[in-house]
């Protein structure tokens, strides 16, 4: 039960959600200040636990479907594995609500951030609607963007500031194109798998090659975007050191290209490769924020 409950906590996507939280947060910091660590601990914690609440709620229902169970697994097993799914859901849920209605009572929720945290919750209904219902299962990809990458960033600069800042949509739309490259990756080392079990997937939608092309696109538009954001009023004293990681995204197209000439695929240079060009972008930008 233990082994199957963690396989549904995705690192990648964790990691993600926690580095772009504190660069968000970082963010706040080179602004305005942060008056206080309280707050921001309590929106880390929040986002983690509906996010934990939202993949155990996707194991849910994937283990309705007895295509879904471990080999070797009975059906009080399953029984007993979807119980204890259930009450840790309902465990990590009542504490998210409970730092909520918190920031009621506090006054911390205004006008911007309460549409947030609607646009949060919308999505998160969204997500999980797209695992069981096939017309949407285009569009989880995208979710799951919005989710790992958009919002946390965003909700620590709005638990501290009530407006806009420009930094905040450039930094987040130059680092999209890094996270959707690593979901294709994934994506593509996972292809003979999703093809045998007729798994939808984007990259299934796609087609192998072209999902090896727009790979390499997206590793290119991510610096793009960022020096791109230069120009629109982005301080180069932030963004430069990105390009620091720029040989390896250089390293992580030749290696995809390698495979489509033919060659056999080196995924876990490749994972490590790609996770690079997201994960020291975000580092990067995020310590430039906080340092300064």
């Amino acid at each position: 039960m233990i082994k199957t409950i963690l396989g549904a906590f995705k690192p990648f996507r964790l990691l993600s959600l926690v580095m772009t939280y504190l660069m968000g947060a970082g963010l706040v910091k080179y602004v305005r200040g942060l008056s206080g660590w309280s707050l921001l601990i309590q929106g880390g914690i929040f986002l983690l636990l509906l996010s934990l609440s939202l993949e155990l709620l996707c194991l849910l229902y994937r283990l309705g479907e007895p295509k879904n169970w471990a080999e070797g697994m009975q059906l009080r097993e399953i029984k007993l594995t979807r119980s204890g799914i259930a009450a840790i859901i309902a465990t990590l849920l009542t504490v998210a609500t409970s730092i909520f209605i918190h920031w009621i009572g506090e006054g911390v929720l205004w006008q911007g951030l309460g549409f947030l945290f609607l646009t949060l919750f919308a999505l998160c209904i969204i997500y999980y609607l797209s695992q069981t219902i096939a017309i949407l299962k285009p569009f989880h990809l995208l979710i799951e963007v919005l989710l790992f990458v958009v919002i946390p960033p965003a909700l620590a600069f709005f638990l501290y500031s009530d407006d806009l800042h420009p930094y905040l949509t450039l930094v987040v739309i130059s680092l999209v194109p890094a996270y959707l490259a690593n979901r294709l990756l994934h994506g593509l080392e996972n292809f003979n798998h999703d093809q045998k079990y007729e798994v939808d997937t984007l990259v299934m939608r796609i087609g192998w090659e072209n999902a090896m092309i727009i790979h390499n696109v997206l590793i290119l538009l991510t610096y793009f975007l960022v020096g791109l954001s230069a120009v629109w009023g982005l301080h180069w004293f932030i963004i430069w050191p990105v390009f620091l990681s720029l040989p390896i995204g250089l390293l992580e197209i030749w290696l995809m290209e390698r495979v489509r000439g033919g060659m056999k695929p080196l995924w876990g240079v490749m994972r490590f490769a790609a996770g690079s060009v997201f994960f020291i972008s975000v580092y990067l930008i995020g310590l430039a924020f906080w340092i300064r």
